[in-house]
């Protein structure tokens, strides 16, 4: 037991319909309007001191429950009841560490999402996933860390240790584990992170190729070469649309071409980096490879200049018939979608996938635990993120900033299609949402708690 143990005494909820300025495509669907959930919880230590800590996430029901026999508003009202559900149930709890009570919170989201199916008629012809369930769960999760936080007398994730912890990681990732914390595996905290740009499978790469009947709002560029232009980018997430193995490949080269162009008119040195992520769009591995021996065949430097591809294949890994260890071969490949539950991860790496995508949008403390997992057992990762604006962002930026990762650079869509969202968190913290010369450089130190 320790002092700052906290014990949650009021649970507050919101929600926000939020707009995104620019359609976002994934092979799944097409986001255009989603829900900002924030969430608010007063708390008090074991040593008797008040605190308070906020989490927020971005509901995104395209990403997390793609169910096409239900709307986006069902899925979304679905959500947000789940959240109303966690929270109630979070009130007048025990006293734990963070880390103790976001194990028990998914938990018990699990549970709950069982719950309301009997109660949902919806829900009872097409469940809930359990990546859904994660995603409602996570601001609640966040807020837990940061009111933890503020009863720290030192940062944050310095506080990952036994002096601060009541239990070691064993109790959430098995015997491997005993005597370890994740503090273990953390690293200094960054100042600088570089940007990664999402590129659209649909997006214009040069002002020529503008639609003017789909042209970015006035403030936004338009086209690949301007924002490389504007924000002198190096790091590049390609969105491959996954119907064909040939239009995928000739995507990838145009792409990498026009970056490659663009950046050396701009002065900016290096050459691209490049991720792909094709949404799980490919049924099967050999599809993958299809399109990699093409790239190879036409324009092999653009193989040299991809760092991982990101979940190629579907989410169901009970479906699976083959495994990644052909596409790892080539080139890292990382678990996203596939990645709602820790108990999975052994399964994950004998199914042959490199590494993991951690996103603060599953759960800080689901997030912390596959991040340490994945470190511990030497496998490639990466921080993804989730278009998050506001506080969103900023947790996710500081905690990708302490994490040891094998591509350092943070994906920052939110300027691309939510840059006007949350202007009084962006105000609060306005280094967070300046990108300068490919880079976010960060304030000196973090307040009190994730932010």
């Amino acid at each position: 037991m320790k002092a700052t143990d906290i014990r949650v005494e009021t649970v507050e909820v919101t929600f926000d319909d939020e707009r995104l300025s620019v359609p976002l495509h994934l092979s799944k669907g097409v986001i255009e309007a989603i829900t900002y959930a924030a969430v608010t919880v007063r708390a008090r230590t074991r040593g008797g001191g008040a605190v308070e800590g906020t989490g927020a996430i971005l509901l995104s029901d395209v990403w997390a429950f793609p169910a096409p026999d239900l709307t986006h508003e069902e899925k979304d009202r679905l959500m947000r009841r789940l959240c109303r559900t966690i929270a109630a149930w979070l009130k007048d709890d025990q006293y734990e560490d963070p880390i103790q009570k976001g194990i028990r919170l998914e938990q018990a989201a699990v549970e709950l999402a069982g719950q309301l199916t009997e109660e949902e008629p919806l829900l009872q012809s097409t469940p809930m996933p359990r990546l859904a369930v994660l995603n409602c769960m996570a601001p609640f999760d966040a807020a837990l860390h940061d009111a933890w936080g503020a009863a720290l007398t030192v940062p944050l994730y310095a506080a990952y240790t036994v002096d601060h912890l009541n239990q070691d990681l064993s109790t959430g990732l098995g015997a491997d584990f005993a005597g370890r914390y994740p503090v273990d595996y953390l690293g200094p905290r960054r100042r600088t992170l570089s940007v990664q740009h999402v590129v659209g499978f649909n997006d214009a790469l040069t002002p020529a190729d503008v639609d003017p009947q789909q042209a970015a709002p006035a403030d936004l560029p338009a086209d690949l070469t301007t924002w490389i232009r504007r924000d002198r980018l190096r790091y590049f997430k390609l969105k491959l649309q996954g119907q064909s193995p040939v239009e995928d490949a000739g995507r990838m080269i145009e792409v990498y071409t026009a970056a490659s162009q663009a950046m050396e008119t701009a002065g900016v040195a290096g050459g691209p980096r490049l991720s792909v992520d094709p949404n799980e769009a490919y049924q099967k591995a050999d599809t993958m490879l299809e399109v990699l021996d093409r790239v190879a065949v036409e324009k092999s430097q653009v193989l040299a200049a991809l760092d991982y591809i990101e979940q190629p294949t579907p989410r169901d890994l009970g479906a699976y018939t083959d495994t990644l260890h052909d596409v790892a071969a080539r080139v890292p490949v990382v678990v996203d979608e596939s990645l709602d539950d820790i108990d999975n991860l052994d399964w994950i790496h004998r199914l042959g996938w490199s590494g993991l995508a951690v996103k603060t949008c599953k759960g800080h403390t689901h997030s912390l635990l596959a991040y340490c997992w994945g470190r511990h057992h030497g496998l490639y990762l990466t921080l993804q993120d989730l278009t998050n604006p506001g506080l969103a962002l900023v947790h996710s930026v500081n905690f990708c900033a302490h994490l040891r990762l094998d591509v350092d650079c943070f994906e920052g869509n939110y300027r691309q299609f939510m840059p006007l969202s949350r202007p009084r968190e962006q105000a609060a913290h306005p280094a967070y949402f300046q990108v300068a010369d490919g880079q976010l450089t960060l304030p000196p130190d973090m307040g009190p708690g994730l932010y």
